[in-house]
């Protein structure tokens, strides 16, 4: 069964909304084994409507439609729909209790045009909406299959999770399973050379994806069951790992910082970190996992040189003959929080995050990131693109230094045990 997705709203084409439910319907349709081909989005525009549908009933068996589905005068695709069908709106009652319900529940008022949402094309089955005032519609037609649904996401991701997921497993005689494997510290173009002959197959297929600084290699099976695609995802995976296996950190929905705590917490080894032009972001980063505060006991943002020399005592002879972007200071930074904090290990970043302040000698993007415990102290420089934004350079420094104390921890074990 081929899919295809049509959303409705201006505000998507205009760039105000960002089309989430296109993303989250594909990730759905996939876990069932149903190919989608096409997604499009048209106005709000009756017209626009019925063409983007009659060019998706061409090419695909399969038709979702998104948005369009409230009470005002531009809402219009269910009445688009039925139009394009030469189907008329049929009143149902019983929707009708549902948008009372939700109104008064709420100690509101009826609007009269909620009544508008009560109509459904003749034939249609109705698919309840648990959050909203908008049922969608599971409509079979012509050989085809139309499902309606509304365009807010909570809405929708409700009533596909309820209502529709089920009814579409019965359409595919196949599952599709998804894997990611993550890799810090290699370049796409490498990754791409020693994975090439993967990258040709056709089932799994492989391919290499760049994601936040990182490549990301997606390993995609389709098979009968969930057991034959796992088995042929775990044969690529094996061989991926052999190649490129020394850059590997994480699957699927890892993050760095669930990766770290996961370490840390496993060896039982505390960290404090003392950050300059990441503002806090490390330490946000880390805290953002549950059960941190077994491996954080103190972490600092010592972003002038005032605070690096009174707080962290850095010596201020390093400051004045290196500067505060240095590797000397960056050591000192590590060494000094971890001796404060009596903690294992030390994290020190300083670096410049732009647009100002960057010299040819030390460029925006410059990052010196100091880790240190009982037995040593290492400094790593990264250079990280001047044209990014800010925000994007202090994420990167971040995704650095995190990366950088996973494989120190690594290395930590290795000396004390």
């Amino acid at each position: 069964m081929n899919t295809e997705i049509l959303c409705v709203g201006t505000e998507l084409l205009l760039g105000d909304t960002v089309n989430t439910n296109a993303s989250y319907i594909c990730l759905k349709l996939a876990e069932v084994g149903i190919d989608c081909f096409y997604h499009s989005v048209v106005g709000d525009n009756s017209e626009k409507i019925k063409s983007g549908l009659d060019i998706a009933l061409k090419r695909a068996d399969l038709i979702i439609i998104t948005g369009g589905l409230g009470p005002t005068d531009d809402d219009i695709t269910m009445q688009s729909a039925a139009d394009y069908f030469s189907k008329d709106l049929v009143f149902n009652e019983d929707a009708y209790q549902k948008v009372r319900e939700f109104f008064e529940s709420r100690n509101r008022k009826v609007p009269q045009k909620a009544k508008k949402q009560a109509y459904f094309p003749e034939g249609a089955e109705i698919i309840p909406n648990f959050t909203g005032t908008a049922p969608g519609v599971f409509w079979k037609i012509n050989g085809k299959i139309l499902i309606i649904l509304p365009g807010v996401p909570d809405e929708l991701y409700k009533m596909w999770e309820t209502s529709i997921q089920e009814k579409l497993r019965s359409f595919s005689d196949s599952v599709l399973i998804k894997r990611f494997l993550k890799f810090f510290g290699i370049p796409e173009g490498t990754v791409g050379e020693k994975i090439k002959d993967l990258m040709a197959l056709e089932n799994p297929t492989v391919a290499p994806l760049v994601s936040d600084g990182q490549v990301n290699v997606r390993i995609v099976a389709k098979a009968a069951t969930v057991q034959q695609a796992e088995s042929s995802i775990k044969n690529i995976e094996k061989q991926v790992l052999q190649r490129i296996g020394e850059f590997f950190w994480g699957y699927d929905n890892d993050s760095l910082e669930k990766v770290v705590g996961q370490a840390l917490a496993q060896k039982k080894l505390s960290v404090s970190v003392a950050e300059s032009c990441t503002g806090g972001l490390i330490s946000s980063r880390l805290t953002d996992i549950s059960g941190s505060s077994s491996y954080i006991k103190l972490n600092l943002t010592t972003y002038s040189n005032e605070a690096k020399i009174n707080t962290l005592k850095v010596n201020p002879e390093l400051i004045d003959k290196y500067g505060a972007v240095s590797e000397p200071v960056a050591r000192e930074m590590a060494e000094n929080v971890r001796k404060y904090s009596k903690t294992d290990i030390g994290l020190g970043v300083t670096g410049i995050a732009g647009p100002a302040g960057g010299t040819p000698e030390k460029p925006v993007g410059l990052v010196y990131i100091g880790l240190s415990d009982k037995d040593r102290a290492v400094v790593h420089r990264v250079n990280i693109n001047p044209e990014f934004e800010r925000k994007v350079v202090k994420h990167r420094a971040s995704q650095y230094a995190l990366n950088f104390l996973r494989l120190f921890i690594t290395e930590f074990q290795n000396i004390s045990g």
